[in-house]
């Protein structure tokens, strides 16, 4: 039975910021995506973005759980760095602030939320996230997977309003993509401490049409 934290962390009713991002699917619409790619492009983010991300949202939550601010910080530094788009950058410092704000209320006692709020000056989506799952009490591998999922229905999500799509249809969208999610979810709780071996993303394509989409008029997401 999955935990309540687990559940709360993967509902898009948590006030985290994401319905105001669609993945990158925005700009893909634009350049000539249809319903019928939007599985692939699903599947594409999470293996060249989100498997990444997950990783350090695992290290984040076991710097978490250890009280080590300053290996939080390096995480940082590291995210970062495997993100060369400032608009994805900027956009992931939103969504963390937003998580962190957010948990700070659901979970007041969580230490290291306050003190990595108030240390942090880009609070990076992927290691706010693992430090909110610390103070839930999920473990490695359900941070990892509140993370791929969470990540996979704003995509969804997005699809709903971007394209002439039923809500079923995207439903089963995640249903379908659940066996590369736990795959990428195992393979995240899995890895080691050592910050330098941690996996990097692969999505030039991603990062290149988010140059483009944040000097767009008009747009419906942010991202």
């Amino acid at each position: 039975m999955p935990s309540l934290p687990l559940l709360l962390l993967t509902d898009a009713r948590f006030p985290a910021g994401g319905f105001a991002h669609s993945g990158g699917l925005e700009a893909a619409v634009y350049r000539g995506l249809e319903v019928d790619d939007v599985p692939r492009f699903l599947a594409g983010r999470l293996h060249g973005v989100t498997a990444a991300e997950s990783c350090l949202a695992v290290a984040a939550a076991r710097a978490a759980r250890g009280g080590h601010l300053e290996r939080l910080l390096a995480l940082d530094l590291e995210a970062l760095a495997r993100c060369p788009s400032p608009p994805l950058r900027a956009a992931g410092g939103r969504l963390g602030a937003q998580l962190l704000r957010s948990a700070a209320v659901v979970w007041p006692a969580g230490a290291m939320i306050v003190r990595y709020r108030a240390a942090s000056d880009v609070t990076p989506r992927p290691v706010a996230f693992g430090v909110v799952g610390a103070a839930a009490g999920l473990i490695d591998l359900e941070v990892a997977q509140a993370y791929l999922y969470e990540d996979a229905t704003t995509v969804t999500a997005a699809a709903a309003r971007l394209l002439p799509v039923d809500a079923a249809a995207t439903a089963r969208w995640l249903v379908e993509t659940g066996p590369t999610i736990e795959r990428l979810a195992d393979a995240a709780a899995a890895t080691g401490d050592d910050v330098r071996q941690l996996p990097g993303g692969f999505a030039p394509a991603l990062e290149l049409d988010s140059l483009a989409h944040s000097t767009r008029e008009g747009r419906l997401f942010a991202s």
